[in-house]
């Protein structure tokens, strides 16, 4: 099965429960529909369908799953309200539709942030299905993964960058490893902690969910190139040239494509939907 067909089954999937879930998330229908309207507002849902991914490709039955691993997708939604707010990066619309603050004003935008980053937690915490000890490692990795030294970091840096007059690579990339690539890295973690993997293949899951943040960004940064002639001096275009951008993302692609064969010796299992998704990359390669 290659990316799209994948997508095509767990999409639906994914959106069907975040709906189903957001039902019950507050009493209160001012904040009910604030949390509604951010997490439903369109996405990709890669991190969870990452997450669905390493599953399947551990032989679970990922359909049974789909409240743990779309947590992420609520702390996800959370950063990007709040980065939306005029005191971040001031922004109209996000996916085409007006940004949360505009619609329900900055203090429910934030206090719907607010309320979707515990709720990540409850979630994790109210499975049926995992062990006590799965539910604590996973919490405690989307903690890491989302907070000072993970996601929360890369906006703090992201904002100073946004200041400076210039950045170097290496400190565009930092900024992209922890505000992209920490949330993937978690996503490709909570599928190895659900399917009960060992250490070793933990660590390797982190470091492609890392690996593949950083493709993913510098593939976002081509293609928004290809889209219009402004200049992010963050971008890797922008640091690299774009045929210095296209083989920097040939690297990471290597270099995941390293880790999803180092998977599969450890894990007896083909890997082949991780596979899938070094597959989206392909266009920007050839």
């Amino acid at each position: 099965m290659n990316l799209a067909a994948f997508m095509a089954k767990v999409q639906p999937a994914i959106e069907e429960n975040l709906a189903e879930q957001l039902t019950t998330a507050s009493q209160l229908p001012a904040l009910a529909e604030a949390m509604n309207y951010s997490v439903m507002n369109g996405g990709k849902r890669l991190r969870p369908a990452l997450s669905l991914a390493v599953l399947a490709d551990l032989g679970l039955a990922w359909q049974d799953y789909l409240t743990e691993v779309s947590a992420v997708e609520l702390v996800h939604t959370y950063s990007l309200i709040h980065d939306d707010l005029p005191a971040m990066d001031d922004d109209d619309l996000r996916r085409g539709q007006p940004t949360s603050h505009k619609v329900y004003g900055e203090a429910l935008a934030i206090l719907a942030g607010d309320a979707l980053q515990p709720l990540a937690y409850q979630w994790l915490a109210q499975s049926e299905l995992l062990s006590a000890g799965q539910k604590s490692e996973l919490m405690l990795q989307l903690a890491q993964a989302s907070g000072a030294d993970g996601m929360v970091a890369g906006q703090v840096a992201d904002m100073a960058a946004t200041a400076a007059e210039t950045i170097t690579l290496e400190q565009a990339m930092a900024i992209h490893y922890r505000k992209t690539g920490a949330l993937l890295g978690y996503a490709a973690v909570a599928g190895g902690i659900i399917g009960q993997t060992n250490e070793d293949a933990l660590s390797l899951l982190w470091d492609f969910g890392m690996t593949y943040g950083l493709a993913f960004q510098i593939k976002d940064d081509l293609d928004d190139l290809a889209q219009d002639d402004t200049e992010d001096k963050q971008s890797y275009p922008y640091l690299l040239g774009v045929t210095g951008a296209q083989q920097a993302l040939q690297q990471q692609v290597m270099l995941a494509q390293e880790q999803v064969d180092g998977l599969q010796t450890l894990t007896g299992h083909s890997m082949q939907q991780l596979n899938a998704f070094l597959a989206y990359f392909k266009d920007e390669m050839e």
